[in-house]
């Protein structure tokens, strides 16, 4: 069967709809749907549209409707079902590729939050791709998960959440040691912008979502809370990250991409295995993203880790950096390729001989707006991250001329 059939709109409000029994009923028809295609070895996509993890600014009832509405090129694919789920997550799912209407519902959705502060999901968090029967248990998941906890986050009262002691940590250690990193796994991009404004893809940044992985694996635990303790688990999920990556799998036909990582990571048995399975295609194409003051930690071991990884062709990138920092940590003399320079409002006021000579080795990250992007090519920038960057936004000459 083809075709679509939407509910009906519902005239209760958009959120608290733990009692609407039209949203359970389509969470019980997913799982219905995704069981069968299980049993069956059945392939379908799906697309699920997370809501439930907007902040409450952007969880209006308008933003709702918007985001529902830009799934609609997703509605004319092959057997498309739509199920609306009691946390107002929806999930579409059908037959095919239809890549290019995944394309443009995808950039709906960035596109309506591109002005959005940064606490806003990156796009590939709020639309989730997933393929039956490779991602049953995930969908699974999603699926019941709506129906034990309809209410989303960002209406609910938050929390307190226990800071992470030395005994949770090591718990949470071996959990990380048996669990399965891809679905942890993001790609996020790095934008190159042309003199006419035309934004291409420069690499892909992969990472580690830290905020699901926490939320999984320690519920009720602010992993953040301890700075030492943090610093030690961002060293494990390196490693894990490194592991994952050493699968020749996860590296063919990749292209450029960017890692983030401690300095210390660079000198594990883990990163000398990811560094033997690199392709030699890739050799040169990838960037290490590096704190300041995982830096600043101690010079002698970022030195022997900066050297060994420009001998073997990485680039280095110093990361969350703002101008101040190449008074301190100059990036000729300190042998590191690229700068990090997070968008912010006091950016404007910047005058513009700090960034003389390094414009175009700054990465603009943070560039969800218009103003950013202007900005960032007013001052030579060449490559941003950020949702306005990802739309592949033409910056107007006259906006331009007036920042």
């Amino acid at each position: 069967m083809t075709g679509v059939r939407l509910a009906a709109p519902s005239r209760r409000p958009e959120r608290g709809s733990a009692g609407n029994p039209a949203m359970s009923h389509d969470a019980e028809r997913l799982i219905t749907l995704v069981q069968g295609c299980a049993a069956a070895g059945v392939e379908r996509r799906c697309l699920v549209l997370r809501l439930s993890g907007l902040p409450p600014d952007f969880a209006r009832p308008h933003h709702l409707r918007l985001a529902r509405e830009a799934l609609g090129p997703l509605l004319a694919a092959d057997r498309a079902q739509v199920f609306r789920l009691p946390n107002h997550d929806i999930a579409v799912v059908w037959r095919g590729s239809a890549q290019a209407a995944l394309d443009t519902a995808s950039r709906a959705v960035c596109r309506l939050f591109a002005d959005g502060p940064d606490g806003l999901p990156d796009v590939a968090a709020l639309c989730l791709t997933l393929d039956l029967p490779s991602d049953t248990d995930r969908l699974l998941t999603l699926a019941r998960a709506s129906i034990a906890a309809p209410e989303s986050a960002a209406n609910r009262p938050a929390e307190a959440a226990t800071p992470l002691d030395p005994a949770a940590l090591t718990r949470l250690e071996s959990v990380l040691a048996r669990a399965d990193m891809a679905r942890f796994a993001r790609r996020t991009q790095v934008w190159a912008v042309s003199d006419a404004g035309v934004f291409d893809v420069a690499w892909e940044r992969r990472t580690l979502s830290m905020d699901e992985l926490s939320s999984e694996l320690a519920p009720q635990r602010d992993v953040r809370a301890d700075p030492w303790l943090f610093a030690r688990l961002t060293r494990t999920l390196d490693r894990r990250m490194l592991a994952l990556l050493a699968d020749p799998n996860e590296v063919r036909g990749a292209g450029p991409f960017g890692l983030d990582l401690n300095v210390s990571s660079i000198l594990a048995p883990e990163f000398l295995r990811f560094d033997a399975a690199l392709p030699h295609g890739l050799r040169g194409q990838v960037t290490l993203g590096l704190l300041p003051g995982d830096i600043l930690a101690d010079l002698s071991v970022f030195l022997f880790a900066r050297d060994f990884a420009r001998s073997r062709g990485y680039r280095l990138l110093l990361r969350m950096a703002t101008p101040d920092m190449l008074s301190v940590l100059p990036l000729d003399r300190m042998g590191l390729d690229l700068l990090g320079l997070g968008w912010s409002n006091v950016l404007p006021a910047l005058d513009r001989s700090r960034l003389s000579g390094v414009a175009r080795r700054v990465v603009l990250t943070g560039a969800h707006s218009a103003e950013a992007v202007a900005w960032g090519r007013v001052h030579g920038v060449k490559l941003f991250a950020g949702r306005a960057a990802m739309l592949g936004r033409v910056v107007p000459d006259v906006v331009l001329a007036e920042s």
